[in-house]
């Protein structure tokens, strides 16, 4: 395969990190497989969510064990440098982002713990790189515990605590609070229970700092896919071209944004069209970041955003790893301190989880490169943030489009330094490119096929 054989692999690498060769199994094989690792970890978790038998903490993160532990060896199947993107994808979905979601699960946090979420929902939540928007109320019914339960849940509600802090101020729809039907002032007892437990699924803090909650229909999610399959077709092209320096590492930063966004959109449509269940944008115009910090937490990849600010970042800035319970009176707001906490300690498990994308793919890690790129966003950030501060103490507010450029110039500058070496060293980049260009190419194929028929 053209630009899978640049890969350079650690001594052995690829005997001993292709587990389909060794198990002689084809590719179809090994998807298969995967895919019954989703669906096998999904129907765990829906298991043991809908008994309740278990409190957060300890004993969900026993149940949640093996699901974690089978996603670390699932991306295994695939071999390094011929399914370099089937391996990325497995990588990414599996050993990052579900199983942050299980064990946010286990700490009464996260997407699963969002909505009273259907099998099929669940499913869709857990093995797919999504986030339900936090305003979704069109999860199916909840089942209802036992009566006195549901008793103490109705009265929770009718007292303004049972919503697990959201807020209920006429404002807006943004705080994911339920609404009523029209026509009915007072829904009758068992509805008012229904209503109560479903409460205490929504998120506790909102929107969890997105810009927007809605990524859209599943139609027009479909036509965004098809647009990014366009994208990378063409920076497929740009990317064997000789370019300089910043606009080199430009363009690869777009081809990442234009694969893990179309890794996204793709099943967004799917899951949008099949279960009905909103989602939230996994890129949100990353371009029109007017900061560092706006970048990371608010435009660019969402999907992992999420899961480090539900697992990391939330449970250090509340001093605790199980959420609160629902009705439990609000923790005083974060000092400074421990949100500046926060941001750090997310930036290091970020880079420490690039650190093992990067095992997975070459059999060997960056030598604490990538973290090293990831911990640099934090001093950016605060930097950034006391130099606008001194300007605007001085009656100077820069313009959108001149902050558009530094934040720009900055991340292009601190990936070229950082984050892209390692991966054109090691071969990353060939790889991905060569096995995206084969997959076009067969598509194209496959395209043509059907039209001469």
């Amino acid at each position: 395969m053209e630009g899978g054989s640049a890969l350079e692999l650690a001594p052995a690498g690829e005997l001993k990190g292709c587990w389909r060769n060794s198990l002689g199994i084809d590719f179809s094989a090994a998807l298969a497989a995967a895919a019954a690792t989703h669906l096998a970890g999904a129907a765990w978790l829906h298991f043991w969510d809908r008994r309740r038998c278990l409190p957060p903490g300890g004993s969900r993160l026993a149940v949640v064990a093996p699901v974690v532990a089978l996603n670390l060896v699932t991306p295994l199947l695939f071999c390094r440098s011929e399914d370099a993107i089937a391996r990325l994808i497995a990588t990414f979905n599996l050993t990052w982002l579900a199983s942050f979601k299980a064990v946010s699960w286990a700490l009464n946090r996260g997407p699963l713990c969002m909505l009273d979420l259907t099998p099929v929902q669940l499913l869709a939540v857990y093995a797919t790189p999504l986030t339900p928007a936090a305003s979704d109320n069109q999860a199916a019914p909840p089942r209802l515990p036992p009566t006195k339960a549901a008793t103490s849940a109705a009265a929770a509600t009718t007292s303004g605590h049972g919503n697990g802090g959201l807020g209920t101020s006429s404002g807006g729809n943004d705080s994911g609070t339920m609404q009523q039907q029209s026509g009915s002032s007072e829904p009758p007892p068992g509805r008012r229970a229904a209503e109560a437990y479903r409460a205490r699924r929504m998120p506790r803090v909102g929107s969890q700092g997105r810009l927007n909650e809605d990524a859209g229909s599943g139609a027009g999610m479909l036509l965004t896919w098809i647009g990014k399959l366009a994208l990378i077709a063409a920076m497929v092209w740009v990317m064997q071209q000789p370019l300089p320096g910043l606009l080199q590492s430009f363009a690869y930063g777009l081809a990442l944004y234009g694969l893990l966004s179309a890794i996204m959109d793709g099943p967004a449509a799917g899951v949008i069209g099949l279960t009905g269940l909103r989602v939230s944008p996994h890129f949100d115009r990353p371009w029109r970041s007017t900061s560092v910090a706006a970048f990371w937490s608010k435009r660019w990849d969402l999907a992992a955003g999420n899961t480090l600010r539900q697992l990391v970042y939330d449970p250090v800035c509340e001093g605790r790893w199980v959420a609160l319970p629902p009705g439990a009176a609000a923790p005083p707001p974060p000092s400074a301190a421990r949100m500046a906490l926060g941001t750090a300690a997310s930036f290091a498990v970020s880079g420490a989880v690039h650190e093992a994308i990067f095992w997975y793919l070459t059999g060997r890690t960056t030598g604490g490169v990538w973290l090293c790129f990831f911990l640099a966003q934090v001093p950016l950030i605060f930097g950034e943030r006391v130099v606008l501060a001194a300007l605007r103490r001085r009656g100077i507010r820069l313009p959108g489009w001149l902050r558009n450029i530094a934040t720009a110039l900055l991340l292009v500058a601190t990936g070229q330094l950082l984050f892209w070496p390692p991966a054109i060293e090691h071969g990353v980049v060939s790889a991905l490119v060569g096995n995206t260009q084969t997959g076009i190419l067969q598509l194209a194929a496959a395209v043509r096929g059907v039209l001469l028929r």
